[in-house]
C-alpha cells in the first residue's frame, strides 16, 4: 500500500505540472509515448477523442471521481473485515490514479477524451454507417466478435502496420495491448493486456478434493503436469465418483455435471477441435465428431453425470448440485463461484462450501495434445478497433495506449491481488488455493483459441445428443450447412 501511494502522489503531481506546462488543444504535442512509439511531435489536429461503446466505462472528462463505478463500489461499509477495508482503500486508490490519468493524457496531447454510450445496435449502425462513409463518429469503438471480425475483413477497421512505428508495444512486447491475429497479417483489433482479461471467460474443471480424497484418487492436477490426465483418464474418475452413497438403491453422487454448451465448448478445445474458427466450417472434422461422441457417452454409456434437468433451471440446479457436495467435477468460472458465493472471501457473500474446490485443466482428448488444449475462446473477450478515415490515427493510438497504463507499465499494481480480490477470492478458502487456481485460470487464458460456433445467431439441439436421440453424426450432418451459411453471412 505505501509504494501504491507513493505511486499515486507522484502521479498526481506529474498531473499538476502537466497541466501547467501544457499548450491549449489543438497545439503541438511533445515527446513520445514511454517506449510505445509515439508520433514524437506531430501537428495535433484531433482535439477531441471519443471511444464508442455501449455500457459505462470508467472515467473521462465529463465524470467526476466519485461517480465512477470503481470508486462508488470500494466504499467502506459497516461489518468490513480489516482485510476488506485494505483491499477497498487499495481500490480507491486504483481509481484516483486512473482518473489522473484521464487529465495527464488530455494535457500531454492537447485533447478532450470521453467515452459515449451509443447503445450494442448504435455501435454496430455506427460502424457500418459512418466508417463506411469515410468519416467515422468515434476514434475509437470497442467491439465483440460479430463486430470485430467483419469489421476488418470488409476493411473499416485501421490496420496499424500502415501507421506505427515498429518498436510500437502492440507489435513487440505487448505489456499493454495485444492483438488478435486473423491470420491475414494485419493488425487491426486490439485487446487489452492484463490478469483480469485473462481470466475471465475462462472454465476450467472444478472438483471436490475432499471426494477425490476420500477415493484415493490422485489429484488430476498432477496428472495433468505429467501429461497423463486424458479423456480416458478422467472417465475413470468420474466412474469411481459416481456412487449410491447412501444405500437406497439410487445414484446420488456423480462423477461431473455440467450445462452442455461448456461442456462441449471445453471438449473441443481440449480436442484441438473448432467448429467455425476460419471461413469454412470444420464441424464436420473428426475432431469435433470425437468431442459429440464424448459428451454423448459420459451420459448415456458410462452414466456419470447428474441427469439433465430439461423442464427447471438446469444452470442452478446443476451448480446447486456441486455446492451441495454431490458432484466430483463442475465446469467453473470465478463469475460462477462468486454468483454462488461458494467461498466468503470478504465476510458478506454469504455460504462457504465445506468442502475444497481446487481448478484443474481440461483432460486431453485423442486428437489433441498439451499444447492444443485451449482453455479460452476468444470470442467471450472485449475487444477494440480504430476506425479506417480516423483523423490521426498514431495520436488515437497513443491515447488509448496511455488510458490503458494507468499504471505506469508497472504491471505489479495493475496485477495486484487487491486490486483482483474477487478472482481471487471466490475460489477457495486459503491463500495458497486461491493462488493455485487463479494460476490455473491464467493458464487457461494464455492458451486461446478463436471458434465462433455459439456466435452465429442460432442455437444447437445439444440435448437431444444427450438425451441419446441424435448421433454425433447426425448432429454433424444437421447443422454443417447451417454453420458454413453463418459463415458465409459472418464475413460478407
Amino acid at each position: 500500500m505505501k509504494n501504491l501511494k507513493k505511486f499515486l502522489a507522484l502521479g498526481l503531481a506529474a498531473a499538476m505540472t502537466l497541466s501547467m506546462a501544457a499548450c491549449g488543444k489543438g497545439g503541438t504535442t511533445t515527446g513520445g509515448n514511454g517506449g510505445n512509439g509515439g508520433n514524437g511531435g506531430a501537428s495535433a489536429t484531433n482535439d477531441d477523442i471519443s471511444l464508442g461503446t455501449w455500457w459505462v466505462q470508467y472515467y473521462d472528462s465529463t465524470q467526476a471521481l466519485e461517480d465512477a463505478p470503481d470508486w462508488q463500489s470500494n466504499q467502506d461499509a459497516e461489518g468490513d473485515s480489516a482485510e476488506t477495508l485494505e483491499t477497498k482503500a487499495f481500490n480507491r486508490e486504483i481509481a484516483q490514479m486512473k482518473y489522473a490519468n484521464v487529465d495527464k493524457i488530455e494535457q500531454k496531447y492537447g485533447v478532450t477524451f470521453h467515452w459515449d454510450n451509443l447503445t450494442y445496435p448504435g455501435v454496430k449502425e455506427s460502424i457500418n454507417t459512418s466508417i463506411l462513409a469515410g468519416s467515422p463518429d468515434c476514434d475509437i469503438y470497442l467491439v465483440d466478435a460479430g463486430m470485430a471480425l467483419p469489421a476488418q475483413m470488409n476493411g473499416l477497421a485501421l490496420d496499424l502496420k500502415t501507421v506505427l512505428p515498429e518498436d510500437a508495444d502492440v507489435f513487440n512486447e505487448q505489456k499493454i495491448i495485444s492483438y488478435l491475429d486473423m491470420g491475414d497479417g494485419k493488425v487491426c483489433i486490439l485487446m487489452r493486456q492484463e490478469a483480469q482479461k485473462q481470466v475471465e471467460a475462462t472454465y476450467p474443471l472444478g472438483f471436490n478434493m475432499q471426494m477425490l480424497a476420500d477415493n484415493n484418487l490422485e489429484d488430476p492436477r498432477d496428472l495433468y503436469e505429467r501429461g497423463e490426465w486424458t479423456w480416458d483418464k478422467f472417465i475413470e474418475y468420474c466412474k469411481a465418483l459416481t456412487q449410491d452413497t447412501d444405500g437406497d438403491g439410487q445414484i446420488d453422487q456423480y462423477g461431473y455435471c455440467g450445462y452442455e454448451n461448456e461442456t462441449f465448448e471445453q471438449l473441443m478445445m481440449s480436442n484441438g477441435a473448432n467448429i467455425a474458427s476460419g471461413q469454412t466450417e470444420t464441424l464436420s472434422s473428426a475432431g469435433v465428431a470425437e468431442a459429440l461422441q464424448m459428451m454423448s457417452d459420459m451420459y448415456n454409456v458410462y452414466n456419470v453425470c447428474y441427469p439433465y434437468d430439461y423442464e427447471g433451471n438446469a444452470s442452478d440446479s446443476m451448480r446447486n448440485q456441486y455446492t451441495e457436495g454431490n458432484i466430483g467435477f463442475f465446469p467453473i468460472a470465478a463469475w460462477i463461484a462468486s454468483g454462488n458465493g461458494d467461498y466468503d472471501y470478504d465476510g458478506s457473500k454469504g455460504a462457504t462450501l465445506p468442502f475444497d474446490t481446487a481448478y484443474v485443466r481440461w483432460p486431453v482428448g485423442p486428437s489433441g495434445n498439451k499444447d492444443s488444449n485451449a482453455g479460452k475462446n476468444l470470442t467471450a473477450g472485449e475487444f477494440y478497433i480504430i476506425p479506417a478515415g480516423v483523423v490521426e490515427p498514431e495520436k488515437v493510438y497513443n491515447v488509448l495506449y496511455d488510458m490503458w497504463n494507468w499504471f505506469d507499465g508497472d504491471t505489479s499494481i495493475r496485477d495486484d491481488r487487491k486490486a483482483l480480490n474477487w478472482w481471487y477470492g471466490v475460489t477457495a478458502k486459503t491463500e495458497e488455493l486461491q493462488n493455485a487456481n487463479f494460476d490455473v485460470m491464467k493458464d487457461c487464458g494464455a492458451n486461446t483459441t478463436f471458434d465462433l460456433w455459439n456466435s452465429m445467431g442460432f442455437t444447437y439441439d445439444l440435448q437431444s445428443l444427450i438425451k441419446g436421440e441424435t448421433t454425433p453424426a447426425q448432429f454433424q450432418e444437421t447443422y454443417k450447412q447451417q454453420v458454413q451459411d453463418g459463415l458465409d453471412a459472418f464475413y460478407k
